[in-house]
């Protein structure tokens, strides 16, 4: 079987690193929500949306620069990404945020990051 690769709408980008690439949910409650005075909890779940945390690290200035072209800045974009609950491969609305992008090199012709880093959230609930 081929090996899938994230895309950000039609582009493509290199593979992110091997930590580079992690889940994390946020479920987000009622107002009716909380503990009893004895202390038991009493959840109305309302929904539950993904995130991804994205890393590459020692990736050349064009290549970041092309990635951030496709998700900063943007109300929403198309996500091509391997959905940890469904296990399987998608396409999502999702909207990025929490930009990294610390520089170790400009040298022309050699301009370098040491990482690009962001969220990527869903704008639909996966629950």
């Amino acid at each position: 079987m081929a090996q899938n690769h994230l895309k950000f709408g039609t582009y493509t980008p290199t593979d992110p690193d091997s930590d580079g690439y992690q889940v994390s949910f946020a479920t987000t409650s009622s107002d009716k929500s909380g503990r009893t005075m004895r202390g038991n909890m009493k959840n109305a779940v309302l929904f539950t949306v993904e995130a991804y945390n994205l890393k590459w690290t020692d990736i050349d200035a064009t290549v970041a620069s092309r990635i951030l072209k496709e998700v900063m800045g943007k109300d929403e974009f198309d996500f091509y990404h391997f959905n940890v609950y469904t296990a399987s491969w998608e396409t999502g609305k999702f909207y990025a945020a929490n930009f990294n992008a610390p520089v170790i090199s400009i040298e022309d012709g050699k301009e370098k990051l040491s990482e690009l880093s962001f969220q990527v959230t869903g704008m639909n609930p996966v629950l």
